[in-house]
């Protein structure tokens, strides 16, 4: 490799890890102070850069969230995919749990998990964020497999949107508890779907 060239990719190196400091520093951030009591300032600060090299990765506070929003929203369809797409609904809530609760064991993972929430929920957060992600998507694409499996016996009777909301309740309590207590032990797949067993 060319000298030239190893300049060059040190550089691009250098900048995906300036990007992926701010978005770090700005996730941490907006789920402890949330959207609106962060500022571009503080963002920089937490990365250890200049502001006036965070505007040259992002043009503004709102498109470090829009850039979240994508994640989250990638994820979320990720999720619904599996949800349309199960081969028994048991099997699929526990795999979705599995694959929640293991992104968990990332601090990343776990604090992209409720800035969805932030999203979803708080008016301070722009409506272009907003669209990206879904508020309902989860809970509506879970009730036809949730009756689906109360129809086969393998998930428990009772109102579906109950238990929906139980199952993705949990996993949202999950990254909360784990946010202020990283040392927590993080439950098995297993008994978070015990919620839906008969």
């Amino acid at each position: 490799m060319t000298k030239e060239r190893q300049t060059v990719t040190k550089r691009t190196e250098q900048s995906q890890q300036t990007k992926q400091a701010l978005l770090t520093a700005s996730l941490d951030l907006f789920v402890h102070q949330g959207y609106s009591g962060t500022t571009i300032r503080d963002i920089a600060t937490r990365a250890n850069v200049s502001p006036g090299l965070m505007f040259h990765y992002f043009a503004s506070k709102q498109a470090i969230l829009q850039e979240h929003a994508i994640l989250v929203g990638d994820t979320m369809d990720r999720v619904g995919a599996m949800l349309s797409a199960s081969s028994t609904p048991l099997a699929t809530f526990r795999e979705i749990a599995n694959l929640t609760l293991e992104s968990f064991k990332q601090d990343f993972s776990r604090k992209l998990f409720l800035l969805a929430n932030q999203i979803m929920s708080f008016d301070s957060i722009p409506k272009e964020a907003k669209a990206m992600v879904s508020p309902t998507q989860s809970i509506a694409l879970s009730l036809p497999l949730l009756k689906q499996g109360q129809q086969n016996g393998e998930i428990k009777q009772g109102e579906p949107m109950a238990l929906a909301v139980a199952f993705w309740g949990t996993l949202q309590g999950i990254a909360e508890i784990l946010i202020w207590n990283p040392q927590a032990a993080i439950p098995t797949a297993e008994q978070v779907v015990s919620l839906l067993v008969p």
